[in-house]
């Protein structure tokens, strides 16, 4: 534990007073908050930094939202190592207060959207399946912001139901079924005359009993259903197995061809790029990150060499913009290696293309905008890559 100078004070129930701004109108304070956050936080989609400051005299008076108390030391560490202010902390920290102990949640839909904004015609940014575990971090105008096991934060207006770390914890205990194929359907019966709800690959239910070549099984929001046995397993069987091969990577991929290409997209209902590459690996028990742009700072860098000689199937290939002058590099694409210059990605819809200009399937612009290769397949944790077998949401022994 380090001891902050006496100029510090730490009042985290001081009052906004009268009259202050919540915006920073200073250039010199913007910048600051600037530079600390592309230290502290520099990726918005994980991490909730909104932090803004209004200097009066020599006091620095902080407000806005954190997520934890790592980055709150972080942001004041900074600001005390930069400054001579007395530093008031007035920041609020999510899950935020007014939601209670309901700072857990599970989906209850099939698919559920995240967006951008809390409002219906914001941007699709992530999906999140049917089981999904959610953490809850607070409400605005009926919509919910939450952070998925990805660590992606985006905004749902429904689809989901709240629970307190006990009642979240206890669901998480029960023995689970996942769904291995790619579309299917629950029933009330096991007559299959009355369907409960659509489901796909990935969905998760608690088991409840097996009957014949039938699972009963439990919806977070207490909906009982049958799924059939032939679109599902036990989860505990099919997490031990899952298996991050070249094989299983490639036999996962090739089974979403033809599916259509949906921006935000992260189910076999539609997929965009990154949202295909993250279910073929979330399958065979990788966790991703959600984009393109933070997959490509995962795994093992590999040098393509001559005509990809170097690349093997399985590996991650990425494009975009290459870095010129002033401009950054944008990774802006992703997809997966199979053979002899080929990759499968989602474009359109799921399909094959080729980086070799003598295969009918060449795509040039893909050609002139490959940026770089990356490994997933036998990395290790020092790379980024993680594992659901390691992660406690995802981990049946954690519970």
């Amino acid at each position: 534990m380090c001891r902050l100078p006496h100029r510090y004070f730490l009042l985290s129930s001081l009052l906004w007073y009268a009259g202050c701004s919540t915006q920073d109108d200073n250039p010199m304070i913007r910048q600051l908050l600037a530079e600390a956050e592309k230290q502290i936080a520099p990726d918005r989609r994980t991490a909730v930094f909104d932090v803004a400051a209004r200097l009066s005299g020599q006091t620095l008076t902080l407000k806005g939202e954190i997520q934890s108390t790592l980055i709150k030391d972080q942001l004041l560490q900074f600001l005390v190592s930069r400054t001579n202010y007395t530093i008031v902390d007035s920041l609020t920290f999510l899950p935020h207060p007014s939601l209670g102990e309901k700072t857990y949640g599970l989906v209850t839909v099939s698919v559920a959207n995240g967006r951008t904004n809390p409002q219906n015609s914001a941007e699709l940014s992530t999906q999140a399946l049917l089981g999904t575990p959610l953490r809850i971090l607070k409400k605005e105008s009926g919509w919910y912001y939450v952070q998925t096991p990805d660590e992606y934060l985006g905004w749902m207006d429904d689809g989901f139901v709240s629970m307190g770390k006990d009642e979240f914890d206890e669901w998480m205990r029960q023995p689970r079924v996942i769904v291995t194929e790619p579309y299917g359907f629950s029933y009330r019966s096991k007559e299959k005359r009355e369907v409960v709800s659509d489901v796909v690959l990935g969905a998760l239910f608690v088991k409840k009993r097996e009957v014949g070549a039938w699972y009963e099984v439990l919806y977070p929001d207490g909906r009982v259903a049958f799924i059939p046995k032939e679109i599902a397993q036990p989860y505990e069987k099919w997490i031990t197995s899952a298996k991050d091969t070249p094989e299983n990577i490639l036999r996962t991929a090739r089974r979403f061809f033809g599916i259509p290409y949906l921006w935000g997209g992260t189910s076999s209902k539609g997929f965009d790029c990154s949202g295909f590459t993250k279910t073929v690996f979330y399958f065979n028990g990788i966790m991703l990150p959600r984009d393109a742009s933070q997959q490509a700072h995962i795994g093992e860098f590999i040098d393509a060499g001559t005509d990809f000689k170097n690349v093997k199937a399985g590996d991650l290939l990425f494009f975009g913009t290459r870095a010129e002058g002033d401009t950054k590099e944008r990774v802006r694409h992703v997809g997966i290696y199979l053979n002899d210059g080929k990759f499968i990605h989602a474009s359109g819809d799921v399909r094959v293309n080729s980086l070799n200009p003598s295969d009918p399937d060449f795509s040039e612009y893909r050609r002139k905008t490959f940026l770089r290769v990356k490994r997933i397949i036998g990395a290790g944790e020092s790379t980024g890559v993680r594992r659901l077998i390691d992660l406690p949401y995802y981990n049946v022994n954690e519970f």
